[in-house]
């Protein structure tokens, strides 16, 4: 095995794993939004409060408050999540940027009230106007679950995470090749240099032309070959860039009757 094999898989094996793991974070944005979703749409089927109240006229009645009324907005996020996820999956960039921070800002807003029902309870006047009770009623107490606000705020964890995720996929899939780093630019020359040099080498033993010797050329001047007759020895669409590079990692890219030395 010559040592052109390492260095040629070494740049597409890179670009495989990095789509490996944007991939990865597309699948897991996914999930964490439809975790998200599903917790706000749970959230809104929960009874949130239940108010105490009575007309004077009648017997005490207790009137429930569920989180669709509470937080009108939780089946609409949930709805939007869902369809944010085909966004998610279909858009780069900055747009992938925007729905990141859209996914975050909505689960963050959708935290507020659930907050607010745990640490400050729930207010009378709000908790009657939730619940559509009638004027003539006159609430005595409110009793909160705080179980449904719980679920909110896990909602808001995932929203978060599927956010990061986004972020993450979006700087991934936008990487421009200047901002590589010099390692994974030399294996990317590396990768361009053999692979011509063994096309250059196939084609050499198909077509039996014998490599060029060093002799007297046409210049008159020994050891350099005939112009007329030698090939171009640089290899397509390799800049004066990527020739000192291939020289500092001990390639001659200038030299078809290189063996493989490394």
């Amino acid at each position: 095995m010559t040592s052109a094999e390492p260095g040629a898989g070494a740049g597409p094996d890179a670009e495989a794993l990095r789509r490996k793991s944007v991939r990865r974070m597309q699948v897991l944005a996914a999930v964490l939004m439809a975790a998200a979703a599903a917790a706000f749409w749970g959230a809104s089927r929960l009874t949130w409060a239940t108010v105490s109240a009575e007309d004077g006229l009648s017997p005490q009645r207790a009137f429930e408050v569920n989180g669709g009324d509470w937080s009108p907005w939780l089946t609409p996020l949930a709805l939007v999540y869902l369809a944010g996820i085909a966004a998610a999956l279909s858009v780069r960039g900055w747009a992938l940027r925007v729905v990141a921070i859209l996914v975050a800002v909505g689960g963050v807003l959708a935290a507020f009230p659930a907050i607010s029902l745990i640490t400050g309870g729930a207010d009378s006047n709000y908790a009657a106007d939730a619940g559509s009770i009638p004027d003539r009623y006159v609430v005595l107490y409110v009793d909160t679950n705080p179980l449904a606000a719980l679920v909110v705020l896990v909602g808001t964890l995932f929203a978060v995470g599927a956010a990061v995720a986004l972020l993450r996929v979006a700087k991934g899939a936008t990487r421009p090749s200047k901002y590589t780093t010099p390692a994974a630019r030399r294996e990317e020359i590396e990768t361009q240099i053999f692979a011509d040099y063994e096309r250059r080498k196939a084609a050499q033993t198909e077509t039996g032309t014998p490599a060029p010797e060093t002799t007297t050329g046409g210049s008159g001047k020994p050891g350099a070959a005939d112009d007329t007759d030698s090939p171009d020895p640089t290899p397509p669409g390799a800049n004066e860039r990527m020739m000192w590079d291939a020289l500092d990692t001990g390639i001659d890219p200038t030299d078809p009757t290189d063996p493989d030395r490394r």
